[in-house]
């Protein structure tokens, strides 16, 4: 089994009303990705609702199979798609895939 874990950040210059605009908007964009695929075990989406300054702002936690798709998820015209709308919200990302 492979998990995958996305963590944002969003920029530090937005409002507190902004940012929660756009995580609404991170939401929206990410969250119907999990029903799209049956290769893909669990996929959740969530908004942070911790003050804590090194806390992060939203994250995609999701399984599959294997390490193959995982990748098939990646390259969709779905996923790809819902990047590039996810890449007008200036943010920073963290990453982690491991196998258990």
């Amino acid at each position: 089994m492979i998990k995958h874990v996305v963590f944002f950040k969003l920029s530090d210059s937005l409002s507190l009303e902004n940012k929660q605009v756009e995580l609404k908007k991170m939401e929206q964009i990410f969250s119907p990705l999990g029903s799209k695929f049956p290769f893909i075990i669990e996929y959740r989406t969530g908004i942070n609702f911790n003050d804590a300054p090194h806390a992060w702002d939203f994250a995609i936690d999701s399984i599959f199979r294997t390490k193959e798709d995982l990748q098939k998820y990646m390259i969709s015209a779905e996923h790809v798609e819902a990047v590039g709308r996810a890449s007008e919200i200036e943010k920073i990302k963290a990453v982690i895939d491991y196998e258990f």
